[in-house]
């Protein structure tokens, strides 16, 4: 991972609302990725996992399997982004693997990810 590229985590509501408003979204099967340049040079990452999904500790393994996802495409992701990965129904039953190649999947089309070696 670049020493120049800061992962920020979006906390508030109005940061969530600003990337679903003023931002774009790729979806597949298992996941969807709203993102919004934020004009910070970093990239700045939230997680939309509601209640559907189960209990606490089936949204919280949803979330950390998606943060880990998302960080190991971390080095390759152009800075100056806010995203925001929200999961769909099938995610909570689908294997790592599986979540790992649809956040690159969609970060690819939404055209996030530096070509760079």
């Amino acid at each position: 991972m670049p020493p120049d590229r800061f992962i920020g985590r979006l906390t508030r509501e109005d940061e969530f609302r600003r990337v679903y408003l003023e931002g774009f979204r790729r979806s597949t099967p298992l996941l969807v990725i709203h993102a919004r340049a934020n004009g910070l040079g970093a990239v700045r990452l939230g997680f939309a996992v509601g209640r559907r999904f189960g209990g606490a500790v089936v949204r919280n393994r949803l979330r950390r399997r998606l943060r880990e996802a998302v960080r190991a495409h971390h080095g390759l992701i152009g800075a100056g982004v806010d995203l925001v990965v929200a999961p769909r129904a099938g995610a909570a039953g689908a294997t790592y693997a599986s979540l790992h190649a649809a956040v690159g999947t969609a970060l690819a089309a939404a055209g996030l990810l530096d070509h760079a070696p």
